[in-house]
């Protein structure tokens, strides 16, 4: 079965090797019956010329021959240094290929070449040409009609020529062929890689990276997809920071009402004291305080997208990841640090300190039995957190960085935006967040790393 070729280069290719194809057989073919035409012509002008120029020689050879001085003086006869050769020069001198015969009016033998029989290759005395199943002949008429001279070809001869031009014609285009397709296929391989590095640039771009797509020396063609895809992009950006700006203002302005609302509760619990109802505003505070993270956790997430977080100068990770541990683990027991003498980053503090305070969190909240966290410092600026997941399972890993995503662990508080905000945050830096499990069973580690 016929595989139709994937790449627009390897379409465009086939497509013109094949009529390349098409073309250079129509082009041998025109070639070959040309040639043949023009070489038994030229075969057939050398043989008339031969015929002429041999004819007054042969009928001298005869006269003296009938007064006997041929005997006596073989060298006077002007035959037998004659070169029959037919044909340009570049066939070569090839005498068994003529034969003559000089015949009378009543169609007698006089005078033959020794390769010629002794019978008339001929029966008509007719001047011109006659082609036979094995002989061309052109038969040459003295003035007063007396001698005809009949000079014949083999056929074999001509065809052996025609078939040598035919062979040498077949190798020029068995050779030139797969040349001029290999050409063909490079010069559209290369006129395409405007086109391939556009299709790069797409593929390699970010989630968040909706800026027009500046690609110079595409052909006219594709100028139309630029521009097209370049409206798109346009749109989903005003669409995206719409809606960016939306989430951020509403968080924003949720905060201070539910700041408000806890303020309220936490004044009635102290005047309602330890009874059914406190326990209750207790309840609900909690979960205002749950709704009030959520809404923090929104506005980081919206700051990730929507800011640029290279700050210009150096910041220190080692000092950043230090205030985090300290923060989130007063008590000094849980989070560990490995550093490999981290290098200076030049991406902004706050960016920093919220990447690693979502990861530190996670893994303490997540991690079974007040097992440890460990974050490692890698002298590439690479950094990761680990901790035990016995229960999170392979096929967990790849919804985690989706929003709202929270694997088997849902009975945890939580709200499932702690990976997004550091996954659209790492885009933003152009760097990559990468999870993957290692070991087995309940020494089961869950390590996500960082590399900007």
């Amino acid at each position: 079965m016929f595989l139709k070729p994937k790449t627009l280069a390897a379409q465009l290719g086939v497509q013109i090797a094949l009529s390349l194809v098409l073309v250079w057989l129509l082009a041998t073919v025109v070639a070959l019956w040309v040639l043949v035409k023009e070489l038994n012509s030229t075969y057939d002008q050398s043989l008339k010329e031969t015929a002429q120029r041999v004819l007054p020689l042969a009928i001298s050879d005869y006269r003296l021959n009938q007064f006997g001085l041929l005997d006596l003086r073989p060298e006077l006869s002007l035959l037998g240094t004659l070169n029959l050769s037919v044909g340009p020069r570049i066939l070569g001198d090839q005498p068994e290929y003529l034969m003559y015969q000089l015949r009378d009016f009543k169609g007698r033998i006089l005078v033959r070449s020794n390769n010629a029989p002794m019978t008339p290759m001929l029966d008509s005395l007719q001047t011109g040409f006659t082609h036979g199943k094995n002989f061309s002949i052109y038969t040459a008429s003295s003035l007063d009609g007396r001698y005809h001279l009949q000079v014949a070809e083999t056929v074999d001869h001509r065809y052996g020529v025609l078939f040598d031009t035919a062979l040498l014609f077949l190798l020029v285009f068995t050779i030139a062929l797969p040349l001029s397709v290999l050409l063909v296929y490079i010069a559209v391989r290369r006129r395409l890689v405007p086109v391939q590095q556009f299709a790069e640039n797409m593929a390699t771009r970010s989630g968040s990276n909706l800026e027009p797509i500046a690609q110079a020396e595409l052909p006219q063609d594709f100028l139309e997809v630029q521009r097209a895809t370049n409206a798109l992009l346009d749109r989903l950006r005003t669409a995206l920071v719409a809606e960016r700006e939306f989430a951020a203002n509403s968080a924003h302005e949720l905060r201070t009402p539910l700041a408000v609302a806890s303020v309220q509760l936490q004044r009635l619990s102290d005047e309602l004291g330890s009874t059914d109802q406190a326990e209750r505003l207790k309840i609900v505070q909690s979960s205002l305080a749950r709704l009030t993270r959520l809404i923090d956790k929104l506005l980081q997430l919206a700051r990730a997208e929507s800011v640029t977080l290279y700050k210009g100068e150096p910041t220190n990770l080692e000092l950043i990841v230090k205030m985090i541990a300290r923060e989130l683990d007063p008590r000094n027991d849980r989070v560990e640090i490995i550093s490999e003498s981290p290098p200076l980053l030049d991406i902004d503090p706050d960016a920093l300190a919220v990447i690693l305070s979502n990861l530190v969190e996670n893994g303490l909240k997540y991690a079974p039995n007040e097992s440890p966290v460990i974050i490692r410092l890698e002298s590439n600026g690479a950094f990761s957190v680990e901790n035990l997941a016995p229960d999170l399972a392979p096929e967990d890993l790849n919804g985690l960085k989706q929003r709202f995503v929270r694997g088997n662990q849902r009975s945890q508080p939580g709200s499932g935006l702690g990976l997004a905000i550091v996954g659209a945050m790492v885009d933003q830096l152009n760097g990559d967040l990468d999870l993957k499990i290692a070991g087995e069973g309940r020494g089961k580690r869950l390590i996500v790393k960082v590399k900007i």
